[in-house]
């Protein structure tokens, strides 16, 4: 018995004892040396190269790549390695922007009823008045004048479809895939789409003039946000 529980003991340090050993090499990864060493390049083309090469590098590493590419950012020697490690810093956090935010399927509504086929009653459905181009919905197959008549299954009788539709996109992420029923001159389709995220001016109508110039500036803010809420790493 008293051997038993030496071994057993015995086991549980070893566990611990890699766990700590392994813990800092998490998180003192290292860029590689020989990526960053051409990001100084007199090339202009060796220095784009080397940039992109080494954001396909931290988007495989994840968090701990944000982690260093954040310090050197700020203490690599060269300028030019400092800049391009902030701008591949930034594309990252932008990648965790494109998944942050409420779900957006890129549609104008207008409440409608219809009778859906297989349905005793009369359903209250959503009619599309437009399909924003390159959103979610356009690259569905949504069409203007489609209605849609159910989300993931549930349908709405006794309320109007417009805000527990929207309700229940805007509480998704990003990424999710949905699956719409809609009805077509008279037939119903059911499709899958995956959300995108909110746009800026999608909160913002009255801006909407310049929803590239809102987008930018809610993406800066985001970067900032992430940056100041970032500890050096000593």
């Amino acid at each position: 018995m008293q051997l038993k529980v030496n071994q057993t003991w015995f086991a549980s340090v070893c566990v611990m004892m890699t766990m700590a050993l392994a813990a800092p090499r998490l998180w003192s990864l290292e860029l590689p040396a020989q990526i960053v060493s051409k990001l100084g390049a007199e090339q202009f083309s060796v220095r784009e190269t080397a940039q992109k090469d080494l954001l396909a590098w931290a988007r495989e590493q994840g968090e701990p790549a944000m982690d260093e590419l954040f310090r050197q950012s700020r203490k690599a020697g060269e300028p030019e390695v400092r800049l391009r490690c902030l701008a591949v810093l930034r594309e990252m956090v932008m990648d965790d922007y494109m998944k942050s935010g409420e779900g957006y399927l890129g549609i104008s509504m207008q409440d409608d009823i219809a009778q859906v086929p297989g349905d005793a009653k009369p359903r209250n459905v959503i009619r599309l008045a437009l399909v924003v181009q390159d959103s979610a919905a356009q690259h569905g197959g949504l069409q203007a004048n489609d209605q849609i008549v159910g989300l993931n299954g549930e349908v709405w009788h006794d309320t109007p479809a417009s805000l527990p539709f929207t309700t229940k996109v805007r509480a998704m992420k990003p990424g999710t895939q949905v699956t719409l029923q809609y009805m077509r001159n008279g037939v119903v389709h059911e499709g899958k789409f995956k959300l995108s995220r909110r746009p800026a001016d999608a909160n913002n109508p009255f801006m909407a003039q310049d929803p590239e110039a809102l987008e930018k500036m809610a993406r800066d803010d985001y970067f900032r946000q992430w940056m100041e809420q970032r500890k050096p790493h000593k």
